[in-house]
């Protein structure tokens, strides 16, 4: 079977480029590894109102993923966010959001598509300009291919890329679906020496209902055990939100780059789209929106022929916003190495300031963290390794 493009995973990245690829009038196909449509969703699936972060939100491709997104439906809509720094203070952040069913999302996306399920990618190889993809027992020939295939990407290792990132740049989310008649209408975040690297979160999802999950870095799974984890929120109980809280399902974790970019967005006709390229935003943990972005970003540059085109940008329309991000980060990280310092520190950080930071947007302090941003966003001396997390 031939066609224009093959879309490898159908998480919100791929679907949305495959969704794309179709108004584009794009022959195409996708793979996704899993049984079924988002099966498991390991996901808070909180989204910021768009209002609320124009900074990045006016961006075409991000404007074309919340349309994507607001014609599956809301599921709450959120407040705002209670951020509290354990042992230091608690900030009420005034960022809007609401929750999304990240099944319901990304089957709408695909209804009517052509694509196949518990098809996992066996080989991919080049012959020409042209690639031969095996997945599922199935065999085709694209002359492109989008690589949504998440963190660590079998996409990127069969190319024989840099696949892997070391341990500070990548954090374990563990996410568990709970009954949560008091968590009300805003999202919890709490930092606390028990998230090193990271945070626990509290997402009121629908109805009585939550997500919640605690995501700690690389450098910290030393001992670390998800259920653990879990147990230990719900008696931490941030803000009362988890009286009375029962978890309907068992923990639940993936991997998470938090390194922005680590990589180029594309090699010959292969265009990286997710977590395949690092869609998540290093400070919040935030990825849907930024990774249907991409896929957006990428089914365009199919359709034009041009695979350059979608370098340059997916970098001016989300990569620049996640090395923003990925200097914030390093107040995460000298916070959790200097606990005492920086925690006392934080007592003098303006509300304002916090929540430019938190949402990811611009400010002094981006500046004075870093000088100059690198295309892609990695720093010198910090390109992707083979060292497995």
């Amino acid at each position: 079977m031939r066609y224009t493009a093959v879309v490898i995973g159908l998480g919100p990245a791929g679907a949305a480029a495959l969704r794309r690829l179709e108004e584009l009038g794009v022959d195409a196909i996708g793979f996704e590894k899993k049984r079924g449509i988002e099966e498991p969703t390991i996901c808070g699936e909180y989204l910021p109102e768009p209002d609320d972060i124009r900074f990045i939100s006016s961006k075409p491709s991000v404007s074309k993923a919340y349309e994507y997104i607001s014609a599956a439906g809301r599921e709450k809509s959120l407040r705002g966010i209670v951020l509290e720094v354990e042992g230091s203070r608690s900030f009420r952040l005034g960022v809007r959001g609401f929750t999304v069913d990240r099944r319901r999302m990304v089957s709408r996306l695909v209804e009517g598509l052509e694509y196949r399920l518990s098809s996992p990618l066996r080989s991919l190889r080049r012959i020409g300009d042209e690639y031969i993809v095996e997945a599922g027992g199935v065999e085709v020939t694209a002359r492109y291919v989008i690589a949504a295939d998440g963190y660590p990407s079998a996409t990127r290792k069969m190319l024989g890329l840099p696949y892997l990132l070391p341990p500070s740049e990548v954090a374990l989310g563990v996410n568990v679906r709970a009954e949560a008649p008091e968590a009300g209408d805003e999202v919890y975040m709490l930092v606390s020496r028990e998230t090193e690297g990271g945070y626990a979160w509290v997402i009121p999802f629908s109805g009585a209902t939550a997500n919640i999950g605690v995501g700690v870095r690389g450098t910290a799974l030393g001992g670390f055990s998800p259920r653990r984890a879990v147990e230990w929120l719900l008696r931490r109980n941030p803000g009362g939100a988890l009286r009375g809280a029962r978890p309907l399902t068992g923990p639940l974790g993936r991997w998470i780059p938090v390194s922005g970019f680590y990589g180029e967005p594309s090699l010959g006709g292969v265009l990286f789209v997710g977590d395949a390229l690092g869609a998540v935003n290093p400070v919040n943990g935030g990825g849907i929106f930024t990774a249907m972005a991409l896929g957006v970003l990428a089914a365009e540059a199919v359709w034009l022929g041009n695979p350059e085109l979608y370098g340059a940008r997916a970098w001016s329309e989300v990569g620049w916003a996640l090395e923003i991000g990925r200097r914030y980060r390093r107040v995460v990280d000298f916070l959790y190495a200097h606990w005492g310092l920086g925690s006392a520190a934080l007592r003098l950080v303006p509300g304002g300031l916090m929540e430019r930071v938190v949402k990811g947007e611009e400010t002094f302090l981006a500046s004075l963290l870093g000088i100059g941003m690198r295309r892609y966003g990695l720093s010198p001396g910090d390109p992707a390794s083979r060292t497995s997390p």
